[in-house]
């Protein structure tokens, strides 16, 4: 066993204790002094390793504690904790297999401790192996009941698996071990979502967000879900978008260096910096992003995309931006290396095309890379002071809403493309008529159905005898959400048999076929569809839409308005049911529909990407002579 001097012998405790409180620097500082009296020692390398890691360099966090495994080995020590860490830098870095062989030698050289058995799991659940993921969770759990993160794990695993009451249950036993456990609230609140308890999961979230203020990944799943809620208003929104700017976003603005205006490259060519995170794949975003991108005008614009998808989720349709862009993957990079790659791209104009979902990137838009910064595909205001433009349309985005952004809104004719990116399904024709009867349908999720749209929905089906409603989405895969919304037509008169909920369907053709058992299709409100109600108009079913008071509830009167149906737009909610049940009866005009709404779709501006192209792109030449003039 190597010794070392007192004075390093203190500095390794000094580091140790410092790092065990989360002071980093005074860590590293210790560390370091206990590097230069004894170079070799396996702990302080480690040790370095972990601060290097927790720093946000895993690739030298790889090579120092790789060191101490070398010399601890040449000791003859068995170090199990010293692969766990690597494990851990390993899997930040991306390289999801050396990590998952550094777990596996974890678990051998150290099976009574749980932690390895933890890691072990997380990582064979992210190769896919679940199975064996649950087994190492109950190991795990064997060797220490009281281990939350494990029993979180494995709720997750559950969760992934569509076993939402294991999930419910993982997650609850979480808390009752570690009440401050802010992801478990945070994921159970997000399990209550996806069951369609909305009110109760946004409790859960900002129980979470009180929890763990410095998060921000919590607050942007509590923006997202307050979009749900009946009683919100774009104010109400806007307010939580602020406080993630002023916590989160602000401070980041002076790490680097301000950026100077400056004129467009070569040629005047205008530098484009997409940022998709995981989107560019076959995602609901690249159904009008990579059209987008691919009629670009490379006369007068550079096309760069920032992708963070691994290489294990890149598809064919990853393989169509790599062709039409610059492609650089980001996977694995802080946001501020990525705002700072972003820098010496010499990006002119940065758009984020994802906002708050899981995944973000705003943080790196947060550092202001470019001198122009916008949100597209809007869901709402980013709330940022680094974004300065939002595009919008007159419909989706009129001037009274204009308040409930902190962008300026640069308009154009409409704000949204559709592409489906694959093969899809022949429109078939019209159900009712080899059923006499006709069958509304959604295939969004359950936390878009407000207890209004379900009122409506019962309204519609009361007016329309012997009318059928199909809805699709992970959570009927559970009993407790299928007895509650089977349970709420029943009190409506609505006999269950009426009422069918089918599991989610994984292929994007088996997703799109169940259309063809639908006429109409029920437009959710507050929160309504939008690539869902493309994919019904595909199709061939027309939607019946509830023009709401949010962004989000504008989709569908947008879409309908250019595919030149604008009389199924409802108003309010009585017209929303006259609207759907008028439609109901008239057999005639749903077949017609049916037949010719897919090529009046292709026809329309809703599928034009060359004139998509050239309206976005007048907008970003008259934001960037904004800042150039």
């Amino acid at each position: 066993m190597v010794r070392i001097c007192m004075s390093g012998n203190e500095a390794l405790i000094l580091g140790h204790r410092a790092l065990g409180d989360g002071r980093l620097e005074e860590a590293e500082s210790a560390l370091a002094a206990a590097h230069a009296a004894h170079p070799d020692h396996p702990d302080v390398l480690h040790l370095l390793g972990v601060v290097a890691l927790r720093r946000g360099n895993p690739a030298r966090a790889v090579e120092l504690i790789g060191g101490a495994i070398v010399r601890s080995d040449a000791l003859g020590q068995r170090r199990g904790e010293f692969h766990i860490n690597l494990g851990n830098a390993l899997h930040a870095l991306g390289r999801a297999e050396s990590a998952l062989e550094a777990y596996r030698e974890a678990v051998k050289r150290s099976p009574m401790v749980p932690e390895a058995h933890n890691n072990l799991g997380t990582a064979l659940e992210e190769a896919g192996d679940l199975e064996g993921a649950a087994r190492s969770y109950h190991s795990a759990l064997a060797l220490r009941r009281d281990y939350a993160e494990a029993r979180y794990n494995f709720a997750n695993l559950r969760r992934a698996q569509q076993r939402f009451e294991e999930a419910r249950t993982g997650y609850r036993q979480a808390l009752a071990l570690t009440p401050g456990y802010g992801s478990a609230w945070l994921n159970l609140a997000s399990l209550r979502h996806d069951l369609s308890e909305v009110e109760q999961a946004e409790v859960l979230m900002r129980r979470a967000h009180a929890i763990e203020p410095r998060r921000p990944g919590i607050l942007a799943n509590l923006i997202n879900l307050v979009r749900l809620l009946d009683k919100t208003t774009g104010p109400d929104v806007l307010a939580l978008c602020r406080r993630f700017d002023t916590l989160y976003a602000r401070p980041l603005a002076a790490k680097l260096p301000p950026m100077d205006r400056r004129s467009a490259g070569p040629g005047g060519r205008i530098r484009l910096g997409y940022v998709g995170a995981d989107s560019f794949r076959l995602h609901t975003a690249a159904v009008s992003i990579l059209p987008l991108v691919e009629a670009h005008d490379r006369r007068q614009f550079e096309i760069v995309c920032y992708s963070d998808l691994p290489a294990s989720a890149e598809d064919d349709v990853t393989e169509r931006f790599r062709a039409a862009s610059s492609f650089v993957v980001t996977h694995g990079l802080s946001d501020e290396a990525l705002a700072r790659r972003m820098r010496e791209d010499r990006i002119d104009i940065a758009i984020d095309v994802l906002g708050y979902p899981t995944g973000s990137r705003l943080l790196a838009l947060a550092h202001r890379p470019a001198p122009v910064q916008v949100n597209l595909l809007l869901m709402g205001s980013f709330g940022l002071d680094a974004v300065g433009w939002a595009i919008g349309d007159a419909r989706l985005t009129p001037p009274a809403m204009n308040s409930d952004f902190s962008e300026r809104i640069e308009r154009i004719d409409l704000a949204f493309m559709y592409d489906p990116l694959s093969p899809t399904p022949e429109v078939s024709a019209l159900p009712a008529l080899r059923a006499d009867h006709v069958t509304f349908g959604s295939l969004n999720q359950p936390a878009k159905l407000s207890r209004r749209c379900l009122e409506a929905w019962a309204n519609i089906l009361g007016h329309v005898a012997d009318s059928r409603l199909v809805l699709k989405a992970k959570a009927f895969r559970d009993a407790t959400v299928v007895d509650r919304l089977q349970g709420f037509f029943d009190s409506r008169n609505i006999h269950t048999d009426r009422i069918d909920l089918r599991g989610w369907e994984p292929s994007q053709a088996g997703h799109l076929a169940i259309f063809r058992e639908i006429d109409i299709a029920l437009d959710p409100f507050p929160y309504g569809g939008v690539i869902s109600t493309c994919e019904a108009l595909w199709m061939g079913v027309p939607v019946v839409s509830l023009m709401g008071d949010r962004v989000l509830g504008r989709y569908g009167g947008v879409f309908l308005d250019a595919v030149g149906l604008p009389d199924l737009v409802a108003s309010d909610l009585d017209d929303y049911v006259e609207k759907a049940a008028g439609l109901a009866m008239d057999i005639g005009r749903l077949a017609t529909i049916r037949a010719t709404l897919r090529h009046r779709m292709v026809a329309s501006r809703l599928c034009d990407g060359p004139a998509y192209a050239r309206a976005i792109e007048g907008a970003y030449r008259r934001m960037w002579q904004s800042v150039t003039a």
